[in-house]
């Protein structure tokens, strides 16, 4: 199968060749290639990752960088490490008009040809998704700043959800631009936002429902009106509301932190497994500290329980950090492409094949 076909197929539940297998970002990219002695865009393909991210690049005018603090479109500065914030243009806002008059960025500011030239030029070969990164809670923490989004949330909250509502007016209308432009080469709605921790929700889960959910619900929506399936990214514990999102039309979880759950493997597949693709659970956490052996045996025990029936895309759960050694890297995507289960032999393979 081509990595597009193994990957809707397995989102459809469906038996594939092997194991449909994919990543968020592997950062050390170089490491692995110099390890297994191949250019550094060979990499993907030889890690069996089957599907592509693309998104539309801004096309308007910023502010240089200075000092290594880099401006975006939204007005906020980010050192560019993990994207952290260091200014926040609505953290004074005092009220409804103050936050209509923001400078929110015009969705028409972006290429979206672009994006369709490439989303084409992998389609034949790749799943691709996009546009991945447009979230609508951490938008508008980045814009208030994080501690007072959340104060404002309780105390201020209709100044708090006209911030919300622009952000997902912009982000409806992106969404619609990247689609229509891509058409059937991106069969998949990617958005992501986290509201979670690894011990729960950051909110009430009432205040979740009543803020968040009818805005992803439109915005999936989008997608499932152009017959896409919706791959949605939320880190952490989001079991309190996994049943809404499910509700709502979420085709595949990403990303699956097994280790934050409390539940285990084979009861959150007995619970949602019918509902939803799970995308990742071996853990990142551990991957610069276990031995490649230790790190095949875990992906096995990730496939056998959230793989049983189909409806699972093997990977880490987050990305693949800088300090994660290459052959660890490359031991749990080898384990993940020679699995065989569900009537084929379960192989174990060597950590440095």
């Amino acid at each position: 199968m081509r990595p597009r076909e193994r990957q809707l197929a397995a989102i459809r539940h469906e038996l594939t060749d092997r194991l449909s297998i994919d990543a968020i970002c592997v950062e050390n990219a170089q490491e692995i290639a110099a390890y297994l002695d191949i250019p550094v865009d060979a990499v993907l393909d030889r890690l069996g990752i089957d599907g592509r991210i693309v998104a539309a690049g801004y096309r308007g005018m910023l502010p240089p960088e200075t000092n290594g603090m880099i401006w975006n479109e939204w007005g906020t500065v980010s050192t560019g490490d993990y994207s952290t914030m260091r200014h926040h243009p609505l953290a004074a806002a005092s009220s409804v008009a103050e936050v209509a008059r923001a400078s929110w960025p015009d969705p028409r500011q972006y290429d979206f040809t672009a994006a369709a030239g490439v989303a084409r030029s992998l389609a034949e070969t790749y799943a691709v998704r996009g546009p991945y990164w447009q979230p609508l809670f951490c938008r508008v923490c980045d814009l208030f700043g994080m501690e007072e989004a959340m104060v404002r949330m309780l105390t201020e909250t209709e100044i708090f959800e006209a911030a919300l509502e622009a952000v997902f007016q912009y982000t409806a209308t992106y969404c619609e631009y990247l689609l229509d432009a891509c058409g059937d080469a991106m069969p998949i709605l990617c958005l992501g936002d986290d509201f979670a921790t690894q011990r729960g929700l950051m909110i009430d889960p009432e205040q979740w429902r009543a803020l968040l959910k009818p805005r992803y619900a439109r915005l999936f929506e989008i997608g499932k009106q152009r017959g896409k399936f919706v791959w949605f990214h939320s880190c952490g514990d989001i079991t309190a509301v996994l049943p809404d999102l499910i509700d709502i039309g979420m085709d595949v979880w990403e990303t699956v932190q097994l280790h934050t759950l409390p539940c285990s493997p084979q009861q959150l597949k007995r619970e949602y497994g019918a509902h939803l693709t799970f995308f990742g659970a071996v853990s990142t956490q551990r991957l610069p500290f276990v031995s490649p052996a230790e790190i095949q045996d875990e992906v096995m025990v990730c496939i056998e329980t959230l793989g049983k029936g189909g409806g699972y895309i093997c990977g880490p759960d987050h990305h693949i950090k800088p300090d994660v050694p290459p052959e660890n890297a490359v031991a749990l995507f080898d384990a993940a492409q020679r699995y065989r289960g569900e009537g084929y032999t379960r192989a174990r393979c060597p950590a440095t094949a």
